[in-house]
Parts: C-alpha cells; sequence; structure tokens
C-alpha cells in the first residue's frame, strides 16, 4: 500500500513540474517577444506647400506611406485656402470684396482664433497687415527680393488700413467684414493651423500612429518616437548657419520658430525682414529668434510672432507667454538667450 502511495506521489510531481515548467516557457516566450520585438519603422515624405518645405515622418500599422500622403494633402488643401496670393482662396476673397462675405465653419473659426490671439498679445500679432506686407514686398519675397524700405507715409498711410477693429465677425450668420480697406494675411497662424489639422487627420485614420510633421522648422508631433522616446528637436543659431544653440524633447504638442534670418533683405547694412511691427510699421527690433512650445500649433505660431514683435519686452513675453500656453526661448539682438523657467522641463542646452 505504501508502494502504491509513493508511485501516486511520484506521478504527481513529475505532472506539477511539468506544468511549472511549460508556464515558465509560456511567460519566456511572452518576455521575448515583447523584449525583442523590433521598434516600428518610419516613412518620410517632404514636399513643397504652405510655401515652404515640408517633412513628415509617420509610423502606422495602418500604412505609413498612404498615411504620410494623407498628411501632406491636408497641408497643401490648408495652404491653397488661405493663400492670400492664391486668386482662389477664401483670402483673397474676403480681400476683394468691401461687403459682407459668407464663409464656412472652418474659415470662421480660424479667423474667430486670430482675432482672439492678437487681443490676447495687445496686437502684436495683428492678422490684418496685408496691405502693410504688400507695400514691403514680403508677399512676394518667394518669387521676388524686395529693394526698396518704404517712405514714412507710405507706411503711415498702410497703417491706417490695418488692426482688428477693422475686421468684423458676424456669429449669427458666420460671416466677415473687412473695414477701411483692411486685408487679410494669415502667414502668422494659417501654418500652424495646418500643422494642427494633419494631426487631427492623422489621429482620424489611426489614433495610435507616432512621428512628426514639420513645416519650415515649425514641427507638430503625432506621437513618441517607438511609441515612448522624445523626438529631439535642434533649435538654429539665428546667426551661425547650421549650429545648435539648445534641444528640445518633445513627445507630444508643437514648436514653432519665428526669425529674421530666413525671408530679409538688407540696404545700407541694415536687415529688413519680413515680422513687421503693427505699431511702427517696420521690422520688428530687439529679437532675432523666438521658438515657443505649445500644446498645439496655432498657439505655437501666433505667439512666435508675436514674441519676436514684442522682443524689446522680452521680460513681459518670457514670463507672460506662459499664461497664454507657450513657453519662450527668445535670442535678442546682442545674442542673448532668454528663456521662460519651464523651458527646462522640455530643453537641454547644448
Amino acid at each position: 500500500m505504501r508502494q502504491k502511495d509513493s508511485k501516486n506521489l511520484l506521478k504527481l510531481d513529475r505532472r506539477i513540474l511539468l506544468a511549472a515548467v511549460s508556464l515558465v516557457s509560456v511567460v519566456l516566450i511572452i518576455f521575448l517577444t515583447s523584449f525583442l520585438k523590433s521598434p516600428p519603422s518610419y516613412y518620410e515624405l517632404t514636399g513643397f506647400t504652405l510655401g515652404t518645405y515640408c517633412r513628415i515622418v509617420v509610423s502606422s500599422k495602418k500604412g505609413s506611406k498612404v498615411l504620410a500622403q494623407v498628411i501632406f494633402n491636408e497641408l497643401d488643401r490648408i495652404y491653397k485656402k488661405f493663400n492670400p496670393n492664391d486668386p482662389a482662396s477664401v483670402i483673397s476673397r474676403i480681400n476683394a470684396s468691401n461687403d459682407w462675405v459668407d464663409i464656412d465653419e472652418e474659415t470662421f473659426v480660424l479667423l474667430d482664433a486670430a482675432v482672439r490671439l492678437s487681443k490676447l498679445t495687445n496686437g502684436a500679432f495683428d492678422p490684418t497687415l496685408g496691405e502693410l506686407i504688400r507695400l514691403w514686398g514680403f508677399d512676394k519675397i518667394a518669387e521676388t527680393i524686395p529693394s526698396r524700405v518704404p517712405s514714412p507715409k507710405e507706411i503711415e498711410e498702410a497703417l491706417k488700413h490695418a488692426g482688428t477693429d477693422k475686421l468684423e465677425l458676424d456669429f449669427q450668420r458666420r460671416r466677415v467684414r473687412l473695414l477701411n480697406g483692411a486685408k487679410l494675411d494669415l502667414g502668422g497662424i494659417a501654418k500652424g493651423y495646418a500643422l494642427d489639422r494633419a494631426y487631427q487627420v492623422a489621429k482620424e485614420v489611426d489614433k495610435d500612429c507616432t512621428g512628426f510633421v514639420e513645416a519650415g522648422g515649425d514641427i507638430r508631433i503625432l506621437g513618441p518616437k517607438f511609441g515612448s522616446r522624445p523626438w529631439v528637436i535642434g533649435v538654429r543659431n539665428p546667426r551661425q548657419g547650421d549650429a545648435v544653440i539648445a534641444y528640445l524633447y518633445l513627445t507630444s504638442g508643437a514648436v514653432a520658430t519665428s526669425g529674421d534670418y530666413e525671408r530679409y533683405f538688407e540696404i545700407g547694412g541694415v536687415r529688413y525682414h519680413h515680422i513687421l511691427d503693427p505699431r511702427t510699421g517696420f521690422p520688428a527690433r530687439g529679437a532675432i529668434s523666438v521658438t515657443v512650445v505649445a500644446d498645439n500649433a496655432v498657439t505655437a505660431d501666433a505667439l512666435s510672432t508675436a514674441g519676436f514683435v514684442m522682443g524689446t519686452e522680452w521680460e513681459y513675453v518670457v514670463l507672460e507667454f506662459p499664461k497664454f500656453g507657450g513657453n519662450v526661448l527668445m535670442v535678442t539682438e546682442d545674442g542673448s538667450i532668454r528663456r521662460s523657467p519651464a523651458m527646462a522641463v522640455y530643453e537641454q542646452t547644448r
């Protein structure tokens, strides 16, 4: 009887041992599969739209190449719709009218956002500088470099046609009217809006996609690199070509930079760039580069423009703009770097 019990116990021990070995094997396989799983591959698409070169880097289980093309098509749609130099654009239609113009919901929401951001920045960001930009020749700088500085009288006259008090929005009938010859130019916000739309359409196709979209140095993050790591973004030194003054580490949100080193001309050793001060009508002075990190690209884009215009008031910009949703890294004319305190969260200096 004891021998029979011993045999039964032995069989039971073997079954327990086999079960334990099987369990360990399954756990080991799951661990190795997860640990050794190759990271997602990224597809890269580059192209020209929004008046600049765009770069889309995306990874999606639903087809990275197709998604990249969907994103690019959306960027191009926004560019054509809000390009003031395109006679078929909604902006051209509004600028050509002296009366109310019925507009679609997307245009209305964007104009409303532009007005709100203008008021938030005390007019430093101004979407109604179309006439002043045309006077300086910056509206056609991609085709012809401007060659003259407008006279003070010409600038004074152009400024009479600027200011958001000359932009009326009818919330009941969803229409817009420009007063006193004002002209829209959404160059300080449309690129940011296009990047935010790129994010939205990408997430509609695949909410788990990762990567980023870049347009002329402005970047909208789609998701962390390989699903968990930050993308490393170099902030260009505005006076030393490809040199970098800082690195930003982002897993989400957006970053935009306004600088005087891309679109400008020089006369008599003076640099005249395309970021105009609505208060003076001349290129803004005080800063040579302003980078803003925000949750979305519209905010980053508009605040980087406003921050540049307010360069001589850099203390206000670096301390108050975070309350508007954007942390700032500014390079002033003397080469000094000014930072919002919270930039340390994103930044690692070189």
